[in-house]
């Protein structure tokens, strides 16, 4: 007898006990998935999802790596997924397309994909209610801010941020240097405990106007992490700046920033709050 044969016999065990666990866990993903349904509850929860895998790295004594732990758990999750609903994912074509390889890093293969060949395909499927989620690119180290998907979401109406990818780069698996995608999805998404908030200014093209809509982030101590702008509808002198701010929409109200925003710009609009990618 080779000595691999007893740790090979063991092995053999795991793998029968790991599959009626997994079996069992997929059995009550279902019954799950036909509470959602019957309640019309989206069936992708970006808050849970983290939670739990938050919950699963801090618990695990190895040898198993955080990132071992969270693309094992991805393929489960996605198995679970596909049992609970036929899940379709929107996404910029064709297969293999950085947008698809996010959605599969976020959503795994059991899942459906759909694609499209612009961002406006990809809102308008998910608004239909013919995806569940949509995933369209915002920026990434090459080629800066995706400004088809800033103005397409300065557009959008009743679709709400939900979640962030980061694709890290063969060369780099550094999210400060890796593609950047948001999901898109028809429902907005309770506190996870490490959001942030994704928000369009609008204010006027004149001296000052920036810094006077940008102090009630300063006055509330709101940190704000990332920023853009894009020029208004035509034939307005408006600009559009898009700003993340740290902590969910309801904890960002409860402190009266709308309000104290509203006050300074044009317009304000929430695009979405979603869990943190280090959460």
């Amino acid at each position: 007898m080779s000595d691999l044969d007893p740790l090979r016999a063991k092995i053999d065990a795991i793998d029968s006990e790991l599959l009626r666990l997994l079996n069992e866990r997929a059995t009550v993903a279902k019954e799950i998935g036909t509470i959602k349904n019957r309640d019309g509850l989206p069936i992708y929860s970006p808050e849970r999802e983290n939670r739990v895998l938050r919950s699963l790295v801090e618990r695990s004594d190895g040898p198993l790596t955080p990132q071992a732990i969270r693309a094992i758990y991805r393929e489960i999750m996605s198995a679970s997924l596909a049992l609970e609903k036929d899940i379709a994912i929107a996404c910029l074509g064709p297969a293999g397309s950085p947008s698809h390889q996010a959605a599969k890093s976020k959503f795994g293969s059991s899942v459906r994909y759909l694609f499209f060949a612009d961002v406006a395909d990809v809102l308008a499927e998910v608004k239909a209610d013919k995806a569940d989620c949509g995933v369209i690119p915002i920026d990434d180290p090459d080629h800066g801010l995706a400004n088809q998907t800033l103005d397409q979401l300065a557009e959008t109406e009743h679709l709400s941020v939900c979640a962030e990818i980061f694709l890290a780069s063969e060369s780099s698996d550094d999210a400060h240097t890796a593609a950047r995608f948001f999901v898109i999805g028809r429902n907005s998404n309770p506190p996870s405990g490490h959001d942030m908030t994704l928000l369009i200014l609008r204010i006027e093209d004149k001296p000052g106007a920036l810094v006077s809509a940008l102090e009630p982030f300063k006055t509330l101590s709101i940190n704000l992490s990332h920023f853009a702008s894009r020029p208004a509808s035509r034939g307005s002198q408006d600009i559009f700046f898009f700003v993340e701010a740290a902590g969910h929409t309801r904890d960002l109200q409860m402190v009266d920033l709308y309000q104290k925003l509203s006050k300074r710009c044009r317009a304000v609009k929430v695009l979405g709050s979603y869990p943190t990618s280090a959460a």
